[in-house]
């Protein structure tokens, strides 16, 4: 597997866990605890700088680059990039309704958990159609000089949790990931 595509599914296996500290925390959220705010605003700051300004982009250029080949598989392509415009806006929303709280303004639980749960549900299944459908068809039809054209042209960007020692945009993610072992 290239180094592109590499970046790609490991990416993937970061964002999932990361979905699973907001999943617990939405969970403390609808049993009305007040769960740790600055670790979910910290989430969706990650989920918006990293993951739509980055990750995203560098799936729309291979995707892009299988669009402009006869072949398979333009319909899910298609339907993916599209994804890529909805989960930003899906993400801009929640970290709205999560900034409305911690200022606190007047919002309705059950509509910032729905968001919240939304955005998690269409990441996953975004995700597990790149895994299964879209990954694979990359990998079985570009050539190694068009994936080196490809990681050469996508954004050249350390993951600003994962890349580094001690991050201090992201602390209360580093804080909650140091204390589990799924690193």
């Amino acid at each position: 597997m290239n180094d592109l595509l590499q970046r790609l599914v490991r990416d993937h296996r970061r964002l999932k866990q990361m979905l699973r500290l907001l999943e617990g925390l939405l969970d403390q959220f609808r049993d009305g605890l007040e769960p740790d705010y600055e670790l979910m605003c910290e989430l969706m700051e990650y989920l918006i700088d990293y993951a739509d300004q980055v990750h995203h982009p560098s799936e729309d250029l291979v995707f892009e680059r299988l669009l402009a080949q006869a072949g398979p598989g333009h319909t899910i392509l298609q339907q993916l990039m599209q994804q890529h415009q909805s989960l930003a806006q899906i993400n801009r929303r929640f970290k709205e309704s999560l900034e409305g709280i911690v200022h606190e303004e007047v919002l309705r639980r059950d509509e910032v958990e729905r968001r919240g749960r939304e955005l998690i549900a269409q990441l996953r299944e975004h995700m597990r159609l790149e895994d299964e459908q879209a990954f694979p068809l990359a990998e079985a039809c570009l050539s190694e000089d068009a994936w080196a054209e490809l990681l050469a042209a996508a954004p050249d960007v350390q993951d600003p949790v994962f890349g580094q020692d001690d991050p201090l945009r992201f602390r209360a993610i580093f804080r909650q990931l140091k204390g589990s072992s799924e690193t």
